[in-house]
């Protein structure tokens, strides 16, 4: 291996420091004491103190001078120098950068090398633009970095997989993303030869796991195989038929913005979407670091936006797989870099594919969690994506369960995969062509994705851990349990929304929020906050957003539409709301109907001015009003501002 270390020191000012780590894995950050050093060597303003103990860590050190075309030239304690330009001023020995950035050019022969490594310090966000020669021309790769208090950005140039390499490191231009001033310091930035992995899929296995991540599919988990079970057919578990399946990370954001416009997917618009594997289209996500070691792997790579052909998108998304005799342990790191606003939304965490062969769906859907109390199955779901399906294909858990794992197996064999997401609150699981395939490459599939009902926020980590175990349902289930306390996933529940059902002994078709366990018979909020009210002894309900409403879950029960004909529900509005006039549409969900309908609703008045209103609507004379009752969407304001309230005391079907 050739390495070519260079001390850079790039100061750029600002007001506020920002700390956030974002080291690599097998790349430790500078030292506090490294980076003084470097620091304390480029400043011209350092004091007496200050200058003596950078002359005897270093005599060859030498601060940089600032030339009168504007441009500084620095000598690192290494000998190797470069050219900082580009910088707005220099205050208190620190270049001052508005967003275009400066641009850093190096001096110096590196030798071959395929990774960048760069120990820095910044309060915003940053594009970087590494310029390097290669045998045959120049290449600038382009990387976002985040904010950070002594952080280490470690990145592989973009030939990496295609067995490219660069010869000379010849400059870095640096850009905020946002329009902030930024402070930004380099520490030292090296450029090495590693090991060349140019398969496909790196294996990671021990005596029980293979284990496949798919380098050009972002890194997605692409092969499971349990070597100690044999089923006749059966090696890998996870099906991997195009980008969109594997066991990945994937993320849904805005619906459209001045800038960004979703395309069209399986007939709908769709939303910003960065898929770990790639686009629907085929196109791979960007692999951006790699480290192996013998029992994990750590990868970062830059998600393809799913709607659009070969966008990738402004963020990346960071995995280390680890694998035990056990289970397999895998850490999900993800941060978007784009700067918009992002609504509420379903999040998968993660999606997981498997063979078709595993038809059985396995959860535990009771009160009572890790006592080995009785599981609950579905040997024939649908297809998720299907609107008719949706209140099927959706497993809500309820309040006080926390034995949040589930499994796809073969009831014949008694044999499959199970994942465990600590603090999800529910499961999306489906079988789509289901033909009981035991091939990886097939398209029929089944599917399940843990869900939270969380926001995207721009520069903003979102972290999570989760578990993966193989066997029977009574082995998966015990390996879940005698590790269940691995992690408490507690960031799931920041900018987020709770998705949870009741799970105490009030009936929904009599529901009142009298207390505050109550107010979770509201489920599935879009752009709602749901809270409890003391003061009024009732449900808040906040619009945060685009089209508010919760859902009521009656499919726990056998309510029967034909002798529940009324319902009746008391609320408030509040006089200081922004508007003084309102109605509020009702999804009605019965029989054959489990999810919203615009041609099964009905609208209603409202009155705003701060006193408790009863409306009484009848659903005597609707044909569609007919069967087992599913749910109801209660669409509490059709039209309103953000921040709008209403409190909601009772919502009963007689």
């Amino acid at each position: 291996m050739k390495t070519f270390f260079m001390i850079v020191s790039l100061i750029i000012a600002a007001a506020a420091v920002m700390p956030l780590a974002a080291c690599t894995p097998g790349e430790p950050a500078a030292t506090t004491a490294e980076q003084s050093t470097a620091a304390e060597s480029t400043s011209a303003g350092s004091t007496a103190a200050d200058e003596s103990t950078a002359a005897e860590e270093t005599e060859a050190e030498t601060p940089f001078s600032i030339t009168e075309n504007g441009s500084s030239a620095v000598v690192s304690a290494k000998g190797m120098s470069y050219t900082a330009s580009g910088y707005d001023h220099i205050s208190n020995g620190r270049f001052v950068i508005k967003k275009e950035g400066f641009t850093a050019e190096f001096d110096g022969d590196p030798g071959r090398f395929n990774r960048i490594i760069t120990e820095y310090s910044s309060t915003e966000p940053l594009k970087l633009y590494f310029t390097y020669s290669t045998a045959s021309s120049d290449k600038t790769d382009m990387y976002y970095v985040e904010a950070a208090e002594n952080g280490t950005f470690s990145c592989l140039i973009s030939s990496y997989l295609n067995a490219g390499y660069g010869e000379k490191l010849k400059s870095v231009k640096v850009e905020t993303c946002k329009k902030n001033d930024a402070d930004f310091v380099i520490y030292g930035v090296s450029a090495e030869e590693i090991q060349l992995i140019n398969k496909d899929t790196y294996y990671l296995e021990n005596s029980r796991f293979k284990v496949g991540v798919h380098l050009s599919w972002g890194g997605g988990i692409n092969y499971i195989e349990d070597k100690t079970k044999k089923v006749k057919g059966v090696t890998n578990l996870v099906n991997s038929h195009d980008t969109g399946r594997l066991i990945q990370q994937s993320y849904y954001g805005t619906s459209g913005n001045g800038e960004y416009q979703p395309e069209m997917s399986m007939g709908v618009r769709w939303v910003y979407n960065p898929v770990q594997g790639g686009d629907q289209h085929g196109n791979a996500s960007r692999l951006i670091d790699l480290s192996v070691t013998d029992t994990s792997v750590y990868i970062k790579s830059q998600p393809q936006d799913w709607s659009h052909d070969n966008y990738l998108t402004p963020s990346y998304m960071e995995n280390t797989y680890t694998v035990t005799d056990g289970y397999i342990k895998v850490d999900n790191r993800f941060v978007d870099f784009s700067g918009w606003e992002h609504p509420y939304a379903g999040q998968e965490l993660p999606a997981l594919y498997t063979i078709s062969y595993l038809s059985r769906f396995t959860w535990y859907d009771g009160t009572e969690p890790w006592t080995d109390g009785g599981l609950s199955y579905s040997d024939s779901l649908n297809f998720w994506g299907d609107a008719q399906y949706v209140a099927e294909c959706t497993k809500k858990l309820k309040t006080s369960n926390s034995e949040t794992w589930c499994a796809w197996t073969n009831p014949g064999d008694d044999f499959g995969l199970g994942i465990y997401v600590p603090n999800v609150d529910l499961f999306k699981a489906g079988r789509y062509k289901f033909d009981n395939s035991k091939k990886a490459s097939d398209d029929s599939t089944n599917y399940v994705a843990p869900y939270n009902t969380m926001k995207m926020i721009s520069y903003k980590p979102i972290e999570y851990s989760y578990l993966m175990s193989t066997g029977s349902i009574e082995q998966i289930r015990a390996t879940f349990k005698k590790n269940r306390d691995f992690t408490d996933n507690a960031s799931l529940h920041n900018d987020y929304i709770s998705s949870r059902i009741y799970g105490g002994e009030t009936d929904p078709v009599n529901a009142e929020f009298v207390t505050e366990d109550s107010v979770l018979l509201l489920s599935l909020p879009n752009s709602t906050q749901v809270s409890y009210s003391a003061e009024y002894k009732a449900a808040k309900l906040t619009s945060v957003g685009a089209d508010p409403h919760v859902e009521i879950d009656y499919t726990g029960g056998t309510y029967s539409a034909d002798e529940k004909k009324t319902l009746t529900i008391e609320y408030m509005i509040p006089k200081d709301n922004s508007q003084k006039n309102y109605c509020t549409d009702l999804f009605l969900c019965a029989g054959s109907t489990f999810a919203p309908d615009g041609n099964k609703r009905v609208r209603k008045d409202l009155t705003a001015d701060g006193e408790f209103h009863t409306l009484t609507v009848s659903f005597a004379n609707l044909k569609y009003w007919s069967g087992k009752i599913n749910l109801i969407r209660f669409d509490y304001f059709d039209n309103c501002g953000n921040g709008d309230v209403m409190y909601l005391r009772s919502f009963k079907l007689s």
